[in-house]
């Protein structure tokens, strides 16, 4: 019983850090095919090669690559490799090239779905989906800089939205990411507090959300997700 109690917490780490060199590859290649930087055809390395660059094991790679190929970006010929299925992203970037969009309407739209996104997790997340939300939140409560602690924020809310298995409000969230990274992340001039006290704030209010979605709690997750965002919506000139 004893032995069986000490091992938990190595793998307890080895879990976090297959949930944090996924994400990590993910967005890569993702946002590669997303910004147009990989074109239809290009063909990927190999699953050998990313495990190797990104420092990660190769059933993490496995398991990343096998996601890319639900939402239909990569496409797997056996004998040949893999390639980009498609330029899906081409249509996302240019409507982020065309159009600037506030943060007020930003925060505006995500009131309007992702509160609502938490049925969808409770009933369809798995238990690796909700408990890699621990490295995210770890990444949040280390953010030195305000482009950490803003990517670091957005990066939890899209594991959120991502856990929902709708691949469209998926990529409506990566477009909103897109748009606030394009605007450099509407970085505070002067900001009254400092990060310290932001971020152990956000911290602490994404800490509750990710409880509640761990048990389940739809309706807890849900009111807790729009107290978060109206919150940031009030308190826009600061964001």
């Amino acid at each position: 019983m004893l032995e069986n109690l000490a091992k938990y917490p190595d793998e307890t780490s080895t879990r976090l850090k297959s949930d944090s060199d996924s994400q990590a590859i993910y967005q890569s290649l993702r946002s590669s095919i997303v910004e147009g930087r990989l074109r239809s055809g290009t063909r990927l390395p190999t699953e050998r090669a990313l495990a190797s660059r990104f420092g990660a094991a190769r059933n993490t790679v496995r398991k990343t690559m096998n996601q890319l190929v639900d939402e239909g970006l990569i496409i797997r010929h056996v004998g040949r490799g893999t390639f980009v299925a498609r330029d899906h992203a081409k249509g996302v970037a240019s409507a982020v090239d065309e159009a600037q969009f506030s943060l007020g309407e930003l925060l505006e739209a995500r009131l309007m779905f992702e509160p609502m996104l938490a049925e969808l997790v409770a009933e369809r997340a798995s238990s690796e989906d909700l408990a890699g939300l621990s490295a995210y939140l770890e990444a949040l409560r280390n953010a030195a800089t305000w482009t950490e602690f803003k990517e670091a924020k957005y990066a939890l809310h899209l594991a959120i939205v991502r856990a929902s298995r709708n691949s469209f409000l998926i990529s409506v969230f990566e477009t909103i990411i897109a748009s606030r990274r394009k605007a450099g992340w509407g970085r505070p001039g002067g900001h009254p507090l400092p990060i310290s006290a932001v971020r152990e704030a956000a911290a602490r209010d994404n800490a509750a959300i990710v409880e509640a979605l761990r048990k389940r709690d739809a309706t807890a997750a849900r009111e807790l997700i729009s107290t978060y965002l109206l919150r940031t919506l009030m308190s826009v000139s600061d964001s």
